[in-house]
C-alpha cells in the first residue's frame, strides 16, 4: 500500500511538470512529415503581455513546422561537407548564416518560418510568457558560457505544440527583418528568436515574443534554425 501510495505521489510530480498539449485536429488529407508538427490556423495573443502590455490578438494562417531545431547529423544529410563531433550529433547545428539556413531548408522543400508562426508554435494561443508556462530559473545561471543541448532533450520545457526548443537553446533565424530605433544607415538585420539572454554570469530564459536580431551574415555558435512548410 505504502509503494502504491509512493509511486501516485511520484507520477502526480512528474505530471505537475508537463506542458499541457493543445488539442488539434489534422484535417483530412493533410500529410504531417515525420519530426514537423501541425500548427493550425485561428487567432492567438502575439508580443509581449508582462505588466501593463497587452499583445495583440494576430490571426495565423495553417501550417508545419520542425518538432526539433536543425541537428548537425540533420544538417549533414543535406550538407555532406559538414563535420562535427560525433558526441554532438543531435546538438543544434551553430555557425550557419541566414542564407546557409534558407537554403538548406529549400533543399528539403520547406522555408523559414516568420515570426507570426514561430511565435505561435512556441507559445499556443493563451499569451503565456514561456513555451512551459510557468517560471522557471535556468539551470545553469551562474555560470559562464554558452553551452547547447540536444535538440530532443528538455520533454518538460516544450511547447503547448509539442514543440522543442524554443526559448532555451539556440537562438533561430526567421524570415523578418529587423530595424533598430537607432539605425541610420542601410545595415541589414534579421529577427533571431527564442535562444537565452545571457550575460557573463547571468542565463535567463527568453520570453517567448521576445525579438532579438543579428547581421544574416554573422555565423556565431547560438545561432541555429528550424524549418516551416506551407500546408
Amino acid at each position: 500500500m505504502i509503494r502504491l501510495f509512493l509511486l501516485l505521489i511520484f507520477l502526480s510530480s512528474c505530471d505537475s511538470h508537463s506542458v499541457k498539449q493543445i488539442a488539434v485536429e489534422i484535417p483530412a488529407g493533410v500529410v504531417v512529415p515525420e519530426e514537423m508538427v501541425y500548427i493550425p490556423a485561428g487567432e492567438f495573443i502575439m508580443g509581449d503581455t508582462s505588466e501593463d502590455k497587452n499583445g495583440k490578438p494576430v490571426q495565423s494562417k495553417a501550417y508545419l513546422i520542425d518538432l526539433y531545431e536543425v541537428s548537425h547529423e540533420d544538417y549533414k544529410k543535406t550538407r555532406p561537407e559538414h563535420s562535427f563531433n560525433p558526441k554532438r550529433a543531435r546538438w543544434p547545428v551553430a555557425f550557419v548564416t541566414y542564407v546557409e539556413a534558407e537554403s538548406f531548408c529549400q533543399a528539403k522543400g520547406k522555408r523559414l518560418p516568420n515570426e507570426i508562426e514561430w511565435e505561435k508554435a512556441a507559445r499556443g494561443t493563451d499569451g503565456r510568457k514561456w513555451p512551459w508556462k510557468i517560471f522557471i530559473d535556468h539551470p545553469n545561471n551562474g555560470f559562464s558560457g554558452f553551452m547547447p543541448e540536444p535538440v530532443d532533450k528538455r520533454l518538460d520545457w516544450i511547447s503547448p505544440y509539442g514543440v522543442y526548443g524554443m526559448g532555451h537553446n539556440v537562438w533561430e533565424w526567421v524570415t523578418d527583418d529587423y530595424k533598430p530605433e537607432w539605425q541610420t544607415g542601410e545595415e541589414k538585420f534579421k529577427v533571431i528568436r527564442g535562444g537565452l539572454l545571457q550575460t557573463h554570469l547571468t542565463i535567463k530564459f527568453s520570453p517567448a515574443w521576445f525579438r532579438n536580431w543579428m547581421g544574416p551574415e554573422e555565423k556565431l555558435n547560438f545561432i541555429g534554425f528550424r524549418c516551416a512548410q506551407d500546408i
